[in-house]
């Protein structure tokens, strides 16, 4: 028993007492890279532990209740019934394939073929996974306090223990080392090929932190924009140490996303300038123009930088590594019909291949309209954007160098499950006012005819 294991129990109990469960599995997502159980070849994350513990005793509680609920679980949740239909898919594809394609090789660590009648630890446990995180994202969408804090909580604290251990490796400022990185499933990279040392954080690799990193920079601006005052300075405090972070993980991973990131925040400011959302004062207009001038200098010394860099990368090893492995899950794709080979049976080098190769076609469009219905309308909702963001971080890291559809830190099914929450609020919101405001015009009406009664003609 590790310290990781008594913290998740800690963190079930805590969930259970105060039901805040969003708290309690934010806790469990900070540390990612470490085991809270190994169960033979399968380590157990923290966060999938403390997810295990929590579901199956909320759903033994509602199960033994004697008041039978009226409604289902799924009523009201957005893209319930389509995270379900994934869910069931997913499954389904998993238990077919290994008949389907017999013998069809597999894109994993020891590259096993697919046979009939047999799953593997690893299959057994991305469904295990897939189905605790649609639990999760249920669950939030019913609980009362489940807000953008929850992401917050995780990436700030994520971000604090990694710039912790930073200033333990560099200023030796004693650090827990080994007990939150403590996982036999990962290989800990903490060097360059060439031998050069690159920064990893808690995470298991730069590009895990370099995600992270990310992340935590977008949330905190964006939150810095809602708040005031100290908050505000907080915030900003946070996004400068992610930023840092992600500068010495030297991963091209937050070079792109970062990139990425703030092409899509001009996109949408421009956007929101031209609908009228946001006005410009003239100190805003006068900064707009010092910062084009800037940008006249400052964008081609970048537009190399960021050149050479992707230049570097190109010419790796690992690119080439990384490149075969979502050449070989095209292939896989391809080769099964777009049905897949089922979840665990395929580990690509990003996150599309991975999801194509394994759930294939019908599991993609049912991934994609699924969280459609969840943030098409959370748009419309100003205290989900740095959620929103943060979802569209992940997204991008995913793209690039993040295979994993369920991982270990669960921020990605974290992110849809609070703006299931954020929307159930604001339809709430919205149908009490609709139901409210005849009610409410009525005696404004009744004012308003009796001033009009009482005035003087002129």
């Amino acid at each position: 028993m590790t310290l990781l294991t008594i913290g998740s129990v800690l963190l079930i109990v805590y969930g259970l007492v105060s039901r805040r469960y969003d708290r309690a599995l934010a806790w469990g997502g900070v540390t990612s890279a470490g085991a809270a159980l190994v169960l033979g070849p399968v380590a157990v994350p923290t966060f999938y532990a403390v997810a295990v513990g929590l579901v199956a005793v909320l759903g033994v509680n509602r199960l033994a209740s004697r008041r039978r609920p009226r409604t289902s679980l799924l009523e009201g949740v957005p893209g319930a019934s389509l995270l379900l239909a994934f869910v069931v898919w997913a499954v389904l594809v998993t238990f077919t394939a290994p008949f389907m394609f017999p013998g069809l090789a597999t894109v994993t660590a020891s590259s096993a073929p697919l046979e009939p009648g047999r799953l593997t630890t690893s299959n057994i446990a991305q469904m295990l996974y897939l189905a605790l995180s649609v639990a999760i994202v249920v669950m939030f969408a019913h609980t009362a306090g489940v807000g953008p804090q929850t992401i917050g909580l995780l990436l700030t604290a994520s971000v604090l223990l990694s710039f912790w251990r930073f200033l333990g490796l560099n200023l030796g400022i004693p650090f827990p080392y080994g007990v939150l990185d403590n996982s036999p499933a990962f290989a800990y990279i903490e060097t360059a090929p060439g031998g050069a040392l690159r920064f990893r954080g808690i995470y298991p690799e730069p590009a895990a932190l370099a995600t992270v990193a990310a992340a935590s920079a977008v949330y905190s601006v964006s939150a810095a924009f809602q708040v005031r005052g100290l908050r505000r300075l907080g915030h900003l405090l946070v996004a400068g140490i992610a930023i840092q972070l992600g500068i010495v993980s030297t991963s091209t991973t937050f070079l792109v996303v970062g990139m990425g990131m703030l092409a899509l925040f001009a996109v949408v400011a421009v956007a929101d300038f031209l609908r009228g959302r946001v006005a410009l004062p003239p100190a805003g207009a006068y900064a707009l123009l010092v910062t084009g001038l800037a940008a006249l200098w400052f964008v081609p010394l970048l537009y190399r930088f960021v050149q050479e860099a992707l230049s570097v990368k190109i010419d790796s090893d690992s690119y080439d590594a990384r490149s075969g492995t979502d050449a070989a899950s095209y292939q896989v794709f391809l080769d099964t019909y777009g049905w897949g080979v089922g979840l665990g049976s395929g580990r690509a080098s990003s996150l599309i291949p991975t999801v194509l190769s394994t759930v294939g076609f019908v599991g993609a469009v049912l991934l994609v309209a699924a969280l459609a219905a969840v943030v098409i309308p959370a748009l419309r909702v100003r205290r989900a954007r740095p959620v929103l963001w943060v979802l569209a971080t992940v997204a991008l890291s995913g793209m690039v160098s993040g295979p994993d559809l369920t991982p270990p830190s669960g921020l990605l099914w974290l992110c849809v499950g609070v703006l299931a929450r954020i929307v159930v609020e604001q339809r709430a919101l919205d149908a009490a006012a609709s139901a409210a405001g005849p009610a409410l015009d009525r005696p404004a009406q009744i004012e308003g005819a009796r001033h009009r009664s009482h005035a003087t003609p002129a």
